[in-house]
């Protein structure tokens, strides 16, 4: 039962271009020049990366999420079905290859409530929602882009 994150300084990169209509991946990579996912080190002078296959960035993404890495060949399992052969390895192997470079054991920072039921009330149902932008913001002019 470990979860991670990622260390000061370090970026996840997917570099996939998402078809808006369905926001499913598409196999054309953004900018062109990156033809892989890969994770970013800027502690490094200059910055270094390391790049990922297909399979590692899928795996990546979830341990970078915060994701137990005990959940993560379930995940595999139920999205490559038989063709995972041994998932748990598999993250394991992305875990040893990430790690102490790029991951840090994940800290907790909120504290636990427990769930509770905090009463009924009713609610119009209706919302502003208020998209202007504010042309003066402390002495700074911000504008729509």
């Amino acid at each position: 039962m470990a979860r991670y994150q990622l260390k000061k300084k370090c970026l996840f990169v997917e570099a996939k271009v998402y078809d808006k209509t369905h926001w499913l991946p598409t196999d054309v990579k953004k900018p062109d020049d990156i033809k892989s996912a890969h994770l970013l080190d800027k502690s490094t002078k200059p910055a270094t990366y390391l790049k990922l296959n297909d399979g590692a960035a899928f795996i990546t993404r979830f341990i970078v999420m915060g994701v137990d890495t005990d959940l993560i060949p379930k995940i595999l399992i139920s999205e490559y079905g038989s063709a995972a052969a041994n998932p748990q390895q598999e993250v394991t192997n992305v875990v040893k290859m990430l790690l102490p470079r790029f991951l840090t054991k994940r800290t907790y920072l909120r504290p636990h409530h427990d769930p509770q039921d905090l009463g009924e009330g009713t609610h119009s149902g209706k919302y502003s929602l208020n998209f202007r932008v504010n042309p003066f913001n402390v002495g700074i002019l911000k504008g729509p882009l």
